[in-house]
């Protein structure tokens, strides 16, 4: 699996505000329409975590939309 923001959301990312220190918590919406809150973007494209779980639970390519 990918563990990296798509090319064209991680411009985005970076017009939002940190939560931390190079770390920005974003709401994204899946290819099938779910939305998953809580995820943290680390440096603006690796993903670092999803809520509170240990593992990223899909294929960043699934993601079609970011909101802060």
């Amino acid at each position: 699996m990918k563990y990296e923001l798509p090319n064209r959301l991680q411009d985005k990312t970076a017009l939002m505000p940190e939560y931390s220190y190079g770390v920005t918590k974003i709401r994204v919406t899946l290819d099938d329409g779910s939305r998953l809150y809580d995820m943290f973007i680390a440096w603006g494209n690796e993903i670092a975590k999803v809520g509170t779980g240990e593992v990223i639970p899909f294929d960043s390519s699934r993601i079609v939309a970011i909101d802060p």
